[in-house]
């Protein structure tokens, strides 16, 4: 109201109401940018200034353990005086904050470390998967989950549970010569579920492996799982980032719904593996996830942003993205015109923002830059497309001054049409990487930042040497 009303708060009588009682919000940590405690207030007042209750951090191996104080030390992980302030401040302002774990599969980062190879299911513990045939790798992980249930004062936490394609296929299948997946993934995770409830929480649990809805040829043999009565104990995250229509989503709705089990769904940002979020993905997979979702009545939804491959996308990306999500589920859908009155920004700017959300700049961007094989593959006639999509979008934002992270976008644009014309510097890249270094290190941790840095200047020497 103050922002609208020139700093002054007219006499008004407010009602509101809401489809979901579950609005949350889930943020991946853990895949190279931890952010400062300063970035997290800022995402948490955003979070409550657009109604959002809850607020979920994935981390992986960047939990302050108390069991394992070596754990995440060298990537950034949260400090147990970091991880209360947070979880304080979002108390403050209605925000109950939530650790978003892994205890099964994306373990590599704990499971890579010398003394916990021999939790790995896999002969290359980079793969992630926890050996749960093994009662001393259960009792790893059941000890993980207790340290972060004594730090959790919400009464929910994300125990995980997706993508454990190599379960029952290393180890454990050394041990029997029998694909027994489903039927160990079952017998682990009804005793994490045991032991949140046996603390007087609800568990979150990914539903991609309970349901096989990912596993074509498997999917028979894991859809047997969704038959436990454990999940009727945990709140199932169900995750769609597709760009399908609501009737898809309903289905996807259905396999839980028609069980009895409790959901929420999980549409997601479109910002991992790229420097900028693809709104145009982003903007269909939430509006068609959630329209699905309140057709439905379902408990709630959590909107995802990850952050695969480094997570070069900043933090700053997601703003509008958070209240599209929050304006399509809630509201009239129309968040551009909410986004200009709450962030005071102009329309010319938000034009910006749209037009590096296009598929042919937010998708390509990266590997013009890096000059990765997907570039090396495509043919002349799509190159040329994209150099003119990217000098057209560069004349449209000819004039407007731009934030300092968009601003960069623009300037990653110029650099990667010079290397489209062959006109490329190695000075072009030390610029970018400069830039940048300074827009990761204004909102997040100096852990990760290497990575992105790495690949900068390895362009770099790849132009200097000639290795085209």
């Amino acid at each position: 109201l103050m922002l609208q009303g020139d700093r002054q708060i007219p006499e008004a009588t407010i009602e509101e109401g809401f489809s979901f009682k579950f609005r949350g919000f889930h943020l991946d940590i853990a895949r190279g940018g931890v952010p400062r405690v300063e970035t997290f207030k800022s995402i948490i007042r955003w979070l409550y200034l657009i109604k959002y209750n809850y607020f979920a951090v994935y981390v992986e191996d960047l939990f302050p353990w108390r069991s394992y104080p070596q754990i995440g030390v060298l990537r950034g992980r949260l400090t147990e005086e970091e991880w209360n302030t947070i979880v304080d401040y979002g108390g403050k302002l209605g925000i109950e904050v939530f650790p978003s774990l892994e205890l099964c599969g994306h373990m590599e980062h704990i499971l890579s470390m010398p003394e916990f190879w021999r939790f790995s299911e896999w002969h290359r513990p980079m793969e992630g998967c926890l050996d749960v045939s093994s009662e001393e790798s259960r009792e790893f992980a059941y000890r993980l989950l207790n340290d972060a249930l004594d730090l959790t004062r919400s009464k929910y936490v994300h125990v995980g549970g997706d993508e454990t394609w190599a379960l029952g296929r290393g180890v454990s299948l050394n041990k029997t010569w029998r694909f027994e997946g489903p039927s160990l993934y079952e017998k682990h995770h009804r005793r994490l579920v045991e032991i949140v409830r046996s603390r007087g929480k609800t568990p979150l649990l990914w539903g991609d492996m309970i349901s096989g809805m990912y596993l074509v040829g498997d999917r028979e043999k894991w859809a047997e799982v969704l038959q436990s009565d454990i999940w009727r104990e945990s709140i199932i995250a169900n995750w769609d980032y597709s760009p399908e229509s609501i009737d898809h989503f309903r289905r996807k709705i259905d396999i839980f719904k028609n069980r009895g089990l409790e959901q929420v769904a999980c549409p997601g940002l479109s910002n991992w593996d790229r420097f900028y979020p693809n709104f145009e993905v982003a903007i269909v997979n939430l509006r068609n996830f959630l329209t699905a979702a309140r057709e439905k009545e379902i408990l709630g939804f959590m909107v995802t942003a990850w952050g695969d491959d480094g997570e070069e996308c900043l933090f700053s990306f997601l703003t509008p993205l958070i209240l599209a999500s929050m304006e399509i589920a809630e509201g009239s859908g129309e968040w551009e015109k909410k986004w200009i009155a709450l962030s005071g920004e102009c329309e010319a700017v938000l034009k910006a923002r749209m037009i590096f959300g296009r598929r042919e700049i937010s998708d390509i961007l990266k590997h013009i830059l890096y000059s990765t094989p997907l570039l090396k593959r495509m043919e002349g006639e799509r190159l040329e497309r994209i150099t003119k999509n990217w000098r057209e979008a560069l004349e449209n934002l000819k004039g407007i001054i731009l934030p300092k992270d968009l601003d960069f976008i623009r300037r990653c644009l110029e650099v990667g049409l010079s290397r489209l014309r062959g006109e490329i510097a190695v000075s072009d890249y030390i610029t970018l990487a400069r830039l940048y270094s300074e827009l990761w290190l204004s909102e997040r941790k100096p852990e990760g930042l290497e990575l992105i840095i790495t690949r900068l200047w390895g362009a770099a020497g790849r132009i200097d040497l000639n290795l085209q």
